[in-house]
């Protein structure tokens, strides 16, 4: 390959036989286990049809350093991270590209305490791949055979998030819901969790042969086959998954639209109710986390968009919990690791505590009106027109943490460069949708 994949905090994407193919998996496999010191890497995919031909060449790479490959087959992220310190891994991989479409694929690292790789971390492998730091092919050829040690992973994560959760009331209840898991990885999990919690459910495109009928990011605009499910009555709620789980969308028992938003704001709402304690999340986030948080008068940390910058925010000043605007809920006392699996538990204990249902529940809540723009980044360097941006809008209460964010009483508008997409990504988000897509505009004009 002469054009390598997008490399960054948030793992490795890209097209697999255009930047990403077998023989780059197994390079950098081989590096993050050398780094490791050995042992076991725990492999997970999600349901991708390159999956399998990626986790093998993953296999390959991390014999060839010494280590010993554990293969848990199609798992969500989250059910990796949580298998990792519990198998005694030294680390993990996840063959996987979250919510990109195909031909996407992907490889995340997970560090042996179960939580992605930070920044830096990443990038020493990075480092290490450009400086040709591998074997040459013949090596990983002679790891082709490489044995596998195979461990179902779902009680692990079942597990853990039944540890969290109130069984005996969420049983009580009898709630029905219905879920549309995009036939990822999720599919491999929900219906164990949802069966040790006695919830009915019923489903749309929840096979696990990778047909992502629709677009993957669980966004109420892509979710037309749930909501008509949704119609049909009886339910409590709907839940969407992404691929490989780490996200989770909701959506009124009757079909009405949910932000995915809100998502971290009702499992919030159902953890800081049993402990109230700081919560962080990134500079895209809502400002509903803002009224969550409020409410049971703790704080809010804003860091770096990014999962690892979360989780290092959430680290540094001790919260209970954290997550993202884009349907990511961090809950350390399952994983440290956005879990869609861990939220939809939580929510569904808040829905049991109180009795209502998801829309019931979504209204308690301030509505905020979000836009959320791309600009293409072809021939343009994103740093240098953010920096010039910054310059044109000096007068503003800004935020240069990650991009540029300029903040108003009514709202704020935030412009930056995606960790998984060769795109500038413009949010705003402000107390009507006129204000939210003035704000939007304002930069998309200047841009």
């Amino acid at each position: 390959m002469k054009t390598l994949p997008i490399m960054t905090v948030s793992g490795i994407r890209g097209k697999v036989g255009e930047t990403l193919d077998e023989e780059f998996v197994s390079r950098v496999a081989f590096i993050q286990t050398r780094i490791a010191g050995g042992g076991k890497i725990v492999i997970g995919r999600d349901t991708r049809p390159t999956g399998a031909a990626l986790a093998n060449a993953a296999a390959r790479g991390v014999s060839a350093a010494g280590g010993v490959p554990v293969d848990i087959g199609i798992a969500p992220t989250p059910t990796v991270c949580a298998a990792v310190p519990a198998l005694g891994a030294s680390g993990g991989v996840i063959i996987t590209a979250s919510h990109n479409p195909l031909p996407y694929n992907g490889y995340k690292m997970v560090h042996k305490i179960g939580r992605l790789f930070k920044g830096d971390e990443c990038e020493a492998v990075y480092s290490a791949f450009r400086d040709g730091d591998y074997p040459d092919s013949s090596e990983f050829a002679k790891h082709g055979d490489a044995r596998f040690e195979k461990v179902d992973a779902s009680p692990i994560h079942i597990d853990r998030i039944l540890s969290c959760v109130d069984v005996s009331l969420i049983k009580s209840k009898n709630i029905r819901i219905a879920v549309d898991s995009i036939n990822g990885a999720a599919g491999a999990v929900f219906p164990k969790l949802l069966e040790a919690l006695s919830v009915r459910w019923e489903g749309v495109n929840n096979k696990l042969d990778g047909d992502f009928v629709h677009n993957p990011e669980p966004r109420p605009e892509h979710l037309g086959d749930l909501r008509r499910l949704l119609e049909s009555g009886g339910f409590w709620g709907g839940f969407v998954f992404d691929p490989d789980a780490d996200r989770l969308a909701t959506m009124g028992e009757s079909g009405q639209e949910v932000s995915e938003e809100m998502t971290l704001a009702l499992a919030l709402q159902n953890i800081l109710a049993k402990k109230a304690d700081n919560v962080a999340t990134n500079l895209s986030t809502s400002m509903v986390i803002d009224d969550v948080a409020a409410k049971y008068g703790v704080a809010v940390i804003r860091t770096k968009i990014g999962e690892a910058h979360v989780v290092e925010g959430m680290k540094a000043n001790r919260c209970i919990a954290g997550g993202e605007g884009n349907g990511g809920v961090i809950y350390p006392a399952v994983c440290m690791a956005r879990d869609g699996l861990t939220g939809m538990a939580v929510i569904l204990e808040e829905m049991a505590k109180s009795g209502k249902k998801l829309y019931e529940l979504a209204m308690d809540w301030p509505i905020y009106y979000i836009v959320k723009e791309k600009i293409p980044c072809v021939d343009i360097n994103p740093a240098a027109l953010i920096y010039r941006l910054s310059e044109v809008f000096a007068d503003e209460k800004r935020d240069m943490t990650d991009g540029l964010k300029i903040i108003r009483d009514c709202g704020w508008v935030h412009l930056r460069a995606s960790n998984t997409e060769p795109i500038i990504r413009c949010y705003a988000e402000a107390r009507s949708m006129d204000q939210a897509r003035e704000l939007a505009d304002m930069v998309l004009k200047s841009v």
